[in-house]
């Protein structure tokens, strides 16, 4: 459960100072238009810490991320996008790709 780990998240956290990164798989084996798309939304829902919206399907990292996201709305921690990319941004197939993505977590 998010609020399980977000316990966990919040023993790292010395001060309001401590600044997390997160990072991982999105999509997987959509195309390059629609995994853009999906990974769009995904980032979107990461940055307004809406951890219930966030599905198995959205990011491989889902537990994890989903406990930040908990932890960052009860400290009303800001998040935003590193950067977002996919497999088919590379020398990869745009065929069947793979989503990334990096984010920050801090204080406002």
């Amino acid at each position: 459960a998010p609020e399980t780990i977000a316990e966990i998240i919040a023993l790292l956290r010395d001060d309001a100072s401590t600044r997390f990164i997160i990072s991982s798989d999105l999509s997987h084996f959509l195309n390059y238009k629609q995994a853009c798309e999906r990974d769009r939304k995904t980032s979107d829902h990461i940055e307004a810490r809406a951890f219930e919206s966030i599905g198995y399907e959205d990011a491989c990292g889902r537990n994890s991320i989903n406990g930040l996201l908990y932890l960052a709305r009860e400290l009303d921690m800001q998040l935003r996008t590193v950067d977002v990319r996919n497999s088919g941004d590379t020398a990869g197939s745009r065929d069947r790709v793979v989503g990334y993505g990096a984010y920050g977590c801090y204080a406002r």
